[in-house]
């Protein structure tokens, strides 16, 4: 068979291509022990349950029905198997087969357009846990904002010269102690939600970030380690609402949908970017503390929304399924396709993919995310967002005024431009939603690369000219980036992240990419001012060549490393993961093929 669907102009009419032939007759993963010895001493220790017993555990609901599903499988005598239990088992791993064949293909029938008609409460639902995204983008963007601000700088800097000046020391701690709150955030995440669920981990993140703001707003005048002590309390909530709101819309989302809703979480980031720069425009002229009180009061109206709508909010039915309550899966995915999906199937589905899983890993501690096949996924989680800094997104666009004000603009008009650039921004979010299952994740991510280590590059050509033109064309080139990343590998990013993990490990994974993001972000923000500020290295624009060599080298790993994840269920990446399929193969792959049952 083709794979590869061929292009169609509308890529929401038309459905994509079953990638699932026998596909999950592939369950000869699910390697039974029917071909043991027929009998075992008492004396031996116990066996590992087989894959028939922990599937049917699984279904039966959990360990109540150890006994009955271990008694199944010995048979008559003591440890014995007789022929019948074989015949069982049989049945057991076609049974599963057919499940996860059924619900592959019910889920490859799905354009997104008509993914949107059945399941727009899902959809609605991803894009409300986002809002930790947007408050992840508007802190990011108000806290290099309000150093702008003078009467921040008055009552957190000093006076030198006759003018407001806040040490480069507080400059680097106010910009980054965030995205060290913020890499603790995303690690916690894989342990709070394992316990208590994806709503209440953003429950908990809610509440801490509402005492963090209440501290950054109260802070009195010169009290800088009070209002970072509230930066740091309130990155380690953001963290933690990044993390979440990826692994929330990859687990309630259908296959169809699952690449717009975790790219949406780039674009309500990006809104809160704009949002902050639209706060500071109204604020940030006033003379008195509500200048910067302000913008950091706004940030309250997220957390409030996110407690009051989580009580109504559905719960991951994959997490519910871990916990062995399925009537309440069932509930759930009910609730969010509608009465006509087949709900027993798609837990089924969720049931046999957990089973599946548990064959290759044990337990599901962090330590296992750099183990067997998960290390590779692992890798890919983190490198995604590595490769975003490489790409010089700091440098470009966390520059973008001092772009602007070299072109002649001044400040004032400069920032009305940064706040164009965001809008710009918004709009190539709006297109990644259209690309993301039209073109693929790894070409979009491969040529967002290729697109941003271009645009370094003519910044750093255009910066060795000293001519007004060549301002202009600096300026011009921080737009046309902004648009190229925020199509591709800025959305793309938190796509692949979501995408690649395993099921069972998905939270830690998730979790562990955020750590990174916030890693480089970090980094970044220390380096790069060093690199261009006229005291320092004074590089100016030329810094577009580092950038652009290093995005170049970034594009060769993203084209060698990062496998194709559109229209692959869960249960398929698994198979891929496990069979070392070269990440340029992923997107052609029968896995029933590679699975003995082609």
């Amino acid at each position: 068979m083709n794979p590869n669907p061929s292009p169609n102009p509308n890529p929401f009419d038309s459905p994509p291509q079953d990638h699932v032939p026998e596909l999950h007759d592939s369950l000869d993963v699910l390697k039974m022990s029917s071909n043991a010895p027929p009998t075992q001493p008492k004396s031996n220790p116990p066996e590992s349950p087989s894959a028939e017993v922990q599937v049917h555990r699984l279904r039966s609901g959990g360990a109540d029905a150890d006994a009955d599903a271990d008694a199944s499988m010995r048979g008559p005598g003591p440890g014995a198997r007789t022929d019948s239990d074989a015949s069982d088992a049989s049945k057991t791993r076609q049974h599963v087969a057919a499940t996860l064949i059924q619900a592959a293909k019910e889920e490859h029938s799905y354009t997104p357009l008509t993914a949107i008609r059945k399941y727009w409460r899902a959809f609605v639902w991803c894009m409300f846990m986002n809002i930790g995204a947007l408050l992840w983008g508007y802190d990011a963007q108000i806290g290099g904002a309000t150093l702008s601000v003078p009467s921040f700088r008055r009552d957190f800097g000093y006076t030198y010269d006759g003018q407001y000046v806040l040490p480069a020391s507080w400059q680097s701690a106010f910009n980054s102690v965030s995205s060290i709150g913020g890499m603790f955030g995303g690690l916690s995440l894989g342990i709070v939600a394992e316990r208590f669920g994806r709503r209440g981990a953003t429950a908990l993140a809610s509440f801490v970030s509402i005492t963090a703001i209440f501290i950054q707003f109260f802070t009195p005048p010169h009290a800088n380690g009070m209002l970072l002590v509230g930066k740091l309390i309130n990155g380690y909530a953001l963290g933690m609402y990044v993390s979440s709101a990826s692994s929330y819309c990859a687990e309630i989302s259908p296959l169809a949908l699952r690449g717009i809703t975790t790219g949406s979480v780039n674009l309500w980031i990006v809104i809160g970017q704009f949002l902050s720069n639209c706060v500071i425009e109204g604020c940030g002229t006033r003379t008195d503390q509500y200048a910067y009180r302000i913008p950091f009061a706004i940030q309250w109206i997220f957390p409030t929304l996110l407690l009051i709508g989580l009580p109504f909010a559905p719960e991951s039915p994959w997490w519910l399924v871990r916990r062995g309550r399925f009537s309440s899966a069932e509930h759930i995915v009910s609730r969010l396709g509608g009465r006509t999906v087949d709900a027993p199937l798609f837990v089924h589905q969720i049931q046999d993919t957990i089973a599946l899983e548990d064959l290759h890993r044990a337990s599901s501690t962090y330590l296992d995310c750099a183990r067997g096949s998960d290390r590779r996924r692992t890798i890919i989680a983190m490198m995604v967002f590595v490769l975003q800094q490489v790409a010089g997104v700091v440098f470009v666009l966390g520059f973008s005024n001092y772009f602007f004000q070299l072109a002649g603009f001044n400040t004032a008009n400069s920032f009305k431009l940064g706040v164009g650039v965001t809008a710009i921004g918004i709009v190539g979010n709006l297109v990644a939603f259209f690309a993301v299952n039209r073109f693929g994740r790894r070409p979009l991510f491969f040529w967002g690369m290729i697109g941003c280590a271009a645009v370094n590059l003519a910044v750093g050509f255009s910066s060795l000219a000293n001519t007004q033109a060549a301002r202009w064309s600096e300026a011009a080139f921080t737009i046309i980036y902004n648009f190229v990343y925020q199509v591709g590998i800025g959305p793309l990013g938190y796509v692949i992240f979501a995408e690649v993990g395993s099921a069972k490990l998905r939270s830690k994974t998730v979790g562990i990419g955020i750590f990174v993001n916030s890693l480089c972000g970090m980094i970044a923000n220390i380096v790069i001012p060093y690199l261009v500020n006229p005291d320092e290295a004074n590089l100016g624009g030329k810094v577009g060549f580092i950038f652009g060599g290093l995005g170049l080298i970034g594009s060769v790993w993203a084209w060698v490393y990062i496998p194709e994840t559109k229209y692959r269920t869960v249960d398929e990446l698994d198979a891929l993961f496990e069979a070392r399929i070269s990440p340029r193969k992923f997107h052609k792959t029968d896995v029933g093929a590679i699975t003995g049952r082609a």
